[in-house]
């Protein structure tokens, strides 16, 4: 792993990142940031990573850089990001996790010689159980590798070409607000059929980690999966024909859709 990170941003993504990597033990003193949101800022610094002034002290003390600020910044801050790396000699590694912005885009500004790799991680690394996909195109295997062993320790990873990023992006980048959704839709199901929320909650958190851990070990599809709940005539095939009334699965690749089409906007 490399022995000093430094995050330009520490929002919600950015922070889930650095959080993750604290707690897979990596050293805080190690890690700088630059946000220059105070709020923000003072609650990352009370993890003990290390607040500097600008992107280009923090680029200076780093030997890999994540590139964590809303896509819609990077052109805001694209000409000081720009002027910071043309004063550094050497190649450098960016790691960026914006949604939508291409490599050619981040290229541009951090120049060609750079190792410029775009992921795609999502929240659950917080709690190191995220997933990233990696674009490998123009990147080196030591990059890619390097990458690979930063967000081991706080998820699993994948490789993609970039032309799939998008698609990543509206998937895994966004599904777990839907999961959140659906969870949040269980409980309350229960609720109106008469569990107290807490059970309710309950109940539906432990079905869905047995359901997932289920799918990993036994090779079976899902639809195999489904079939074996659902007996003939039965209370499962009855609900299962309720989410179909209700165009449940219809509904959630429109979702997935919808998302890789806001990432490609966002790229524009």
């Amino acid at each position: 792993m490399a022995n000093k990170i430094f995050f330009a941003g520490v929002g919600n993504m950015g922070g889930a990142i650095l959080r993750g990597l604290l707690n897979a033990g990596t050293a805080a003193n190690s890690i700088f940031f630059f946000d220059p949101n105070d709020k923000a800022a003072e609650a990352t610094a009370k993890l003990g990573a290390v607040r500097v002034k600008s992107f280009a002290e923090g680029l200076k003390k780093a030997d890999v850089t994540f590139l964590c600020v809303k896509p819609q910044i990077f052109k805001v801050v694209g000409a000081e990001w720009k002027k910071a790396v043309a004063a550094n000699k050497g190649v450098k590694t960016f790691i960026s996790i914006m949604a939508g912005v291409t490599r050619k885009a981040l290229t541009d500004v951090l120049g060609a010689k750079n190792q410029v790799l775009r992921v795609m991680p999502n929240l659950p690394l917080t709690v190191g159980r995220g997933t990233v996909a990696l674009a490998t195109d123009g990147v080196s295997e030591a990059t890619l590798a390097l990458a690979e062993s930063i967000f081991g320790n706080i998820g699993v990873t994948c490789r993609v070409l970039e032309s799939n990023m998008d698609a990543v992006t509206g998937l895994s980048g966004s599904a777990p607000a839907y999961v959140f959704e659906f969870i949040e839709a269980l409980t309350r199901g229960g609720v109106r059929c008469g569990l107290s929320r807490d059970v309710a909650l309950k109940l539906a958190l432990g079905t869905i980690e047995g359901s997932v851990e289920l799918a990993k070990q036994s090779g079976k599809s899902p639809s195999d999966l489904c079939a074996m709940v659902c007996s003939p005539a039965g209370t499962t095939i009855a609900g299962v024909k309720a989410l179909e009334d209700g165009g449940f699965r219809a509904s959630v690749i429109n979702a997935i859709e919808a998302g890789t089409n806001r990432s490609k906007e966002l790229g524009k």
